[in-house]
């Protein structure tokens, strides 16, 4: 595959998780947020499954390669994200929720630095900055404002951190295994387990209330965790983890075009100027290397 066609599956990403947001938001009217969180990965496990299986004959690893530290870490990792997230979403709006989780744009740049001590590229700051700024237009924020941060928003900012390093270990991992539909399948059952037994204990899950959140959690199973979060880990095998976030950071926007469309939430002027600064950061990290060569060649030249 090549680079270009794994930034536009990025991209594509990152719209159909910006979409789900409405639908997390409307299933918690039903269900609690570990209870959706565990339906809607036991879907995203039962459709990557037989991929899994037949990767799995293509491609044999051994089971002990899957019970590494790193990944042990990685499933904990993106446990602590999506339900953060969900659980962000009873007290704060599609939004917010959108914005405040690209933020791990520039998180994933500094995990990758002060852990993994990996070399940057000199494009990643300033596109970080314009993401940040843009994500702090989109919470209203202009001269003589700061961004007012409520529990839900804190804890939405904390799923931001979890989902950077997340990006950052699935980057890694693919780099050793390249095998995206066995990672997807392994992290989903980890995730649906792990909130099922929080759900049972906190939330004591009712038949009745999950069948009428039916299609939000069959489209956040379905599509944003068993196609989007699959299609993140295959391209991820071509695109850096750095980059990735950048790109992927756009699911803010959709998130916002989304809560305008579905659930009738306005944007401002700033927040609009903020969607532009975002995406003005994405073109950035893929066509700022491409003119940075083609200068350093007329220099030769």
């Amino acid at each position: 595959m090549s680079r270009l066609r794994a930034d536009l599956l990025l991209i594509l990403v990152a719209m159909i998780w910006g979409a789900a947001f409405v639908a997390q938001k409307d299933a918690l009217a039903h269900v609690g947020p570990f209870t959706f969180v565990a339906a809607r990965f036991s879907i995203s496990f039962v459709l990557v499954l037989p991929l899994a299986f037949r990767e799995r004959r293509r491609k044999p690893i051994k089971a002990a390669a899957w019970r590494t530290p790193e990944m042990l870490l990685l499933f904990a990792v993106f446990f602590s994200a999506v339900a953060l997230q969900q659980v962000g979403l009873v007290k704060t709006s599609v939004t917010n929720a959108g914005f405040l989780t690209g933020l791990y744009v520039v998180f994933v740049p500094v995990i990758c630095w002060l852990i993994y001590k990996q070399k940057l590229s000199a494009l990643v700051f300033p596109a970080a900055a314009l993401s940040i700024f843009g994500v702090w237009l989109l919470s209203g924020g202009s001269a003589g404002t700061g961004l007012q941060i409520n529990r839900g928003d804190l804890l939405v900012l904390l799923c931001a951190l979890a989902f950077a390093w997340h990006i950052t270990l699935v980057g890694r991992v693919m780099g050793l295994h390249r095998a995206p539909f066995q990672l997807s399948c392994l992290q989903y059952g980890a995730v649906a387990l792990l909130s099922l037994l929080a759900a049972v204990v906190t939330e004591h899950p009712d038949l009745n209330n999950i069948l009428a959140a039916g299609y939000p959690i069959l489209y956040a199973g379905a599509v944003s965790g068993g196609i989007a979060y699959t299609l993140q880990v295959v391209a991820q095998q071509y695109t850096p983890s750095v980059d990735s976030a950048i790109i992927m950071s756009s699911e803010a926007v959709f998130a916002a075009l989304s809560g305008a469309l579905l659930s009738h939430e306005r944007l401002t002027v700033p927040g609009w100027v903020g969607c532009s600064l975002i995406m003005a950061a994405i073109l950035l990290v893929e066509f700022g290397p491409f003119f940075s060569r083609r200068r350093a060649k007329m220099k030769i030249v």
